[in-house]
């Protein structure tokens, strides 16, 4: 190579690293005028274009520079960076295994290999081939930034930090290096020093989108929701485009009840949805909106995003065996609304035609529910420290049969489980009100209320119709004597109370102007809601005022302990339901303690859940078709007392008479789903809708 050749490619590199493309191209070009086809002109182009994202250029002249100079073992491993960019994984390990042939002393190709091989889910070599870069270069960052990051997939935390310490111990400016220590942070819950760190981050790089979207999920997380807000509005501020980024600044908003300008964020969360963009989280469009196919679409938009490149192992089905094995799939094994509803269902699961094994993550909270559930199953698996692949792969090694996920996209949700492959026939049950918007799901558990054969097309799973509620309940849950009076509870002693204690976020403005009109019409009445934060208590009282009711009108009830807080119900008159997202195990709740429930019936998923507990337990007559009709019956009900202590009465003669709490009943049914299924898939018949009264029992 000539002198002037080397001097400007010298240059050039100066002007790379300035970020100065422009001019760095100017001078590369220079150099193939000099000499066609000079290889290292060509790579250096082939890198301004990936830094500039134009990875089809890219590639196009790492692969001119590799044709002139094949042995260059740098140009191999640029092209498989690229490679990852274009989500060609398999390829971009072979541009890398190139490199290290060529130059086996080359740390970075190394250390390449390992991000693909971890992202290819074959993690032990990934840490071989981190292993082997730290050795050829002790200080070289990256390697141990990997190595972090495999840790962190294991939930081997301490691992994982010692790494990234020792990442950023090499290159204290190691955003994202720092970056991944927060997260650790975030995940052992150790959210004040997480919080310190992305500070750390933005003293480095004001511009960290990522270091705000962190923050804000972690005052999310701790209910500081108006910083939450300031963190995600700075995120939008520097990137508008972030993936999912405005669907977390409005649930962040609902949490609150914080509604000004709401409305022309939900047309333009709706808008981008419709055009495919990469907009909404899975609960957004359930809280908002009462359109099950648009609902259908922005899940369908997230679950493929999460899913990446990542393909179902497909089984044709394990050999019969003795008995049909199950797999229960949760974090909520423990004082959680959901083993609330199902911990009965696994002791009456019959023992003698099924298998029960229990795959538990998340929190590890050894309480009371959580013991009286490992006796329900025959194994009580502890996978927190197996990633989602590993999980997968576990359960397919323990001839699962049926994979029964109870979290959806709920939080501390494991779905890429499912979407590896975790059994031949995979279910979504009860923790998630929609579809998982995916063929990793064969099918999921509802009701013809729930979902009627003309509202199908929400979901992308076939049904399993059970014949009178998709919702299991456990009657055993204790019912605390009731030994305080209303005005132990901030309750007045007379006049008629409205109960709602479903989760803030799902008031909408429709369903808060309602319940107004319904206050306005009852005299002396009062609404009961749930606090779920000091933001929305406030928020809520204030748009009360603005409607020119008295705020004291207005009661909230704090959080307490399951008996005690269904006892509490009784001190109510009528729940007041919200849609489109309807109470779910409150509304199983409010009935159980004997508090009749008013609904509204719409057309997605979420909100027809109310209407099919109500005909379960016989209550159909609460169910209402518009908000109207919905608030005529409330005041109804509310200044006619004969009428409402009818449906109190007929509600505590049905409680243990009717399908809703009959949960031997509804086990066997769930049964006879199961076999129907498991026969299908070894009659190598494809998934289909199943309506279990119409299938003969096995």
């Amino acid at each position: 190579m000539n002198f002037q050749i080397v001097q400007i490619l010298q240059n050039a590199i100066a002007a790379i690293q300035a970020n100065e493309f422009i001019a760095a191209q100017s001078l590369l070009n220079e150099v193939l005028r000099i000499e066609k086809n000079q290889p290292d002109a060509l790579r250096f182009l082939g890198v301004i274009a990936a830094l500039q994202k134009d990875w089809d250029q890219a590639l196009r002249l790492i692969d001119l520079a590799i044709e002139c100079n094949p042995q260059n073992g740098v140009a191999h491993s640029n092209r498989g960076n690229i490679l990852i960019e274009l989500g060609r994984s398999e390829e971009a390990l072979l541009a890398y295994e190139n490199a290290i042939n060529l130059q086996p002393s080359y740390a970075e190709a190394h250390s390449n290999r390992g991000n693909v091989l971890q992202a290819l889910g074959r993690y032990q070599e990934a840490l071989t081939s981190y292993e082997k870069a730290v050795q050829i270069d002790p200080n070289y960052a990256q390697a141990f930034y990997g190595v972090a990051r495999l840790f962190l997939l294991r939930k081997q935390y301490d691992y994982a930090f010692g790494c990234c310490e020792q990442a950023l111990k090499i290159n204290p400016r190691y955003e994202e290096a720092l970056a991944l220590k927060g997260e650790i942070l975030f995940e052992i819950k150790d959210y004040s020093k997480a919080l310190t760190v992305y500070d750390e981050l933005l003293l480095l790089n004001s511009n960290s989108c990522e270091a705000w979207i962190s923050k804000g999920n972690i005052f999310s997380e701790i209910k500081q929701f108006q910083e939450a807000e300031i963190s995600f509005r700075s995120a939008l501020a520097i990137a508008p485009d972030t993936e999912f980024l405005l669907g977390l600044l409005i649930q962040n908003r609902l949490q609150m009840c914080k509604w000004e300008g709401l409305d022309k964020e939900v047309e333009d969360l709706a808008r981008m949805v419709e055009a495919g963009k990469k907009a909404a989280i899975p609960y957004n469009l359930i809280s908002l909106l009462d359109d099950r196919r648009l609902i259908r679409r922005s899940i369908e938009i997230y679950a493929d995003s999460m899913r990446g490149s990542i393909t179902r192992v497909q089984q044709v089905g394990f050999a019969q065996k003795e008995k049909i094995r199950l797999g229960y799939f949760s974090a909520d094994f423990h004082d959680h609304p959901t083993a609330h509803l199902i911990a009965e269902l696994f002791e009456c699961h019959d023992k003698s035609k099924f298998e029960l094994i229990a795959f538990v993550f998340g929190r590890n909270t050894t309480d009371a529910m959580r013991m009286r559930l490992e006796k329900s199953f025959d194994q009580f698996i502890d996978v927190n420290d197996r990633t989602d692949k590993e999980v997968a792969e576990l359960s397919r090694e323990m001839e699962i049969d049926i994979a029964i996920d109870l979290k959806g996209f709920t939080g501390e949700a494991r779905p890429k489980i499912f979407m590896y492959g975790a059994a031949p026939i995979q279910i979504s049950y009860l923790g998630f009100p929609g579809t998982m918007g995916s063929s990793s799901f064969d099918y999921v558990v509802a009701d013809s209320v729930l979902i009627p054969e003309a509202n199908q097309d929400g979901m992308a799973e076939k049904i399993i119709y059970m014949p009178d509620t998709y919702q299991v309940n456990d009657k055993k849950r204790p019912i605390a004597p009731l030994i305080k009076s209303r005005l132990d509870f901030g309750l007045p002693s007379s006049g008629f109370i409205f109960c709602c204690f479903n989760n803030n976020y799902k008031i909408t403005p429709v369903v808060f102007d309602g319940w107004v009109r319904i206050l306005d019409s009852v005299k002396d009445s009062v609404l009961w809601l749930y606090e779920d934060n000091p933001y929305a208590k406030e928020n809520l009282k204030q748009e009360f005022r603005k409607r020119g009711l008295d705020a004291n009108r207005l009661i909230f009830a704090g959080r307490m302990d399951l008996p005690n807080h269904l006892a509490r119900y009784q001190l109510a008159d009528l729940f007041l339901d919200t849609t489109p997202c309807n109470a779910h195990t409150t509304a199983s709740d409010a009935l159980w303690a004997g508090l009749p429930v008013l609904t509204v019936i719409g057309q997605s998923f979420g909100s027809r859940v109310a209407a099919s507990l109500l005909k379960s337990v016989g209550l159909p007559e609460l169910i209402t078709n518009n908000q109207a009709e919905y608030e005529r019956l409330a005041i109804e009900l509310a200044t006619k007392p004969t009428k409402i202590h009818e449906f109190k009465s007929r509600l505590k003669r049905n409680i243990l008479h009717t399908p809703l709490f009959d949960t031997v009943k509804f086990t066997k049914n769930l049964e006879i789903a199961f076999q129907e299924v498991f026969r299908r898939k070894h009659a190598n018949l494809a998934p289909d809708h199943i309506h279990v009264s119409q299938v003969n029992p096995r």
